[in-house]
């Protein structure tokens, strides 16, 4: 049984020599995983909705060739539909968002059991895109300024910090009045919110993968569970085909 330590001070600072104690989650992981089954669930309903209404709205045309632009009765076809693609587009949305703070905790985990308590405490308030530069060069004697999982986590940074303060994702958020008030060019669609979640969770991925190969604490190396559940869920979801011009606001719907 794990004795239960009463201050940091009683820890070891050489972190191989840890743990116990053992490392103690904020639980992101699981948000990540239920927004993922929850995305799998919604993009099933929609196999059945979106034909569906798509064949409402093709009777309505046909009733109605020159219709004026608020109709009520168009609305109220549409809203079934509209309902199931707002939820599908917050479920992408917090997908990535748990991601990005789910890829936070593995690098601060990482820096605990594997870097000497006075570079962990010297770094832990640097970003995340910092942290891992400072791990890679501790860990491996290399840059990593240049490979796959640094990009990776300074999109999901970049991602993270536009969301949490406030900001349209999809607009520049140096201006608050270009960022709040200035109309996109496109707003965002069901096929473009799956399109832009699928690179950023294979990009958490990348970043996990690569802190547990390069870790020297046996207890931060090695497979993960949730990655392969994560994978699992992002190979259902990459199973729609969504195929569209233009914003995507009407497109296809194939399921293979």
């Amino acid at each position: 049984m794990q004795k239960r330590l009463a201050n940091a001070g009683e820890m070891p600072k050489n972190p191989l020599h840890m743990p116990p104690p053992y490392w103690r989650s904020n639980g992101i992981i699981f948000q990540l995983t239920s927004s993922l089954e929850d995305l799998c669930n919604l993009l099933k309903s929609l196999l059945t909705v979106h034909p569906e209404i798509g064949g409402l709205i093709s009777d309505y045309f046909d009733r109605n060739p020159d219709p004026d632009g608020d109709d009520a009765e168009f609305r109220e076809i549409c809203e079934p539909l509209s309902e199931l693609e707002s939820k599908i587009k917050l479920k992408c949305e917090l997908a990535v968002f748990m991601a990005a703070i789910e890829a936070e905790d593995l690098l601060n985990q990482i820096i605990v059991y594997n870097l000497h308590k006075d570079i962990s405490e010297t770094i832990e308030k640097l970003s995340p895109p910092e942290k891992l530069l400072v791990i890679s060069a501790n860990l491996t004697g290399k840059s990593i300024k240049n490979c796959h999982p640094y990009q990776a986590i300074r999109s999901l940074s970049a991602w993270r910090n536009s969301y949490a303060h406030g900001h349209c994702t999809d607009r520049p958020t140096k201006s608050l009045r270009h960022n709040h008030l200035i109309a996109p060019e496109e707003y965002p669609s069901v096929p473009k919110e799956i399109e832009q979640m699928i690179p950023m969770l294979k990009g958490y991925i990348e970043i996990s993968k690569y802190l547990r190969s390069i870790s020297h604490n046996s207890y931060t190396k090695g497979g993960s569970v949730h990655d392969s559940e994560i994978e699992t869920y992002l190979e259902k979801i990459q199973r729609y085909h969504l195929t569209y011009e233009e914003d995507g606001q009407v497109y296809d719907l194939k399921y293979e």
